[in-house]
């Protein structure tokens, strides 16, 4: 699960709009939480320890699956650029 989704289950989870967890969040619009839940944007951590108390999120499990979905993404970039560079190139194949 990609850290964008984890975020908007715990949201769901907490029976919480997008509007009303952004007020909680301290933002005056939804806008800023719709594009973390898109995916649109990464959040910053001071945000995703706020998620902890206001979805009540164990801050330990938002840590590891902050830790996770970043590993993954290095690993999906490396991937990329890895295969980018074998492209048009047979020298090391």
């Amino acid at each position: 699960m990609s850290l964008s989704d984890y975020i908007r289950k715990k949201r769901i989870d907490a029976l919480l709009t997008q509007q009303e967890a952004a007020k909680l969040l301290g933002y005056k619009k939804s806008q800023f939480l719709s594009n973390l839940e898109l995916g649109n944007r990464k959040p910053p951590l001071e945000i995703l320890k706020k998620m902890c108390e206001v979805y009540n999120i164990p801050y330990e499990e938002m840590r590891q699956e902050y830790i996770t979905s970043s590993t993954r993404e290095a690993g999906e970039n490396a991937e990329k650029k890895w295969a980018e560079s074998d492209k048009g190139s047979s020298k090391y194949k």
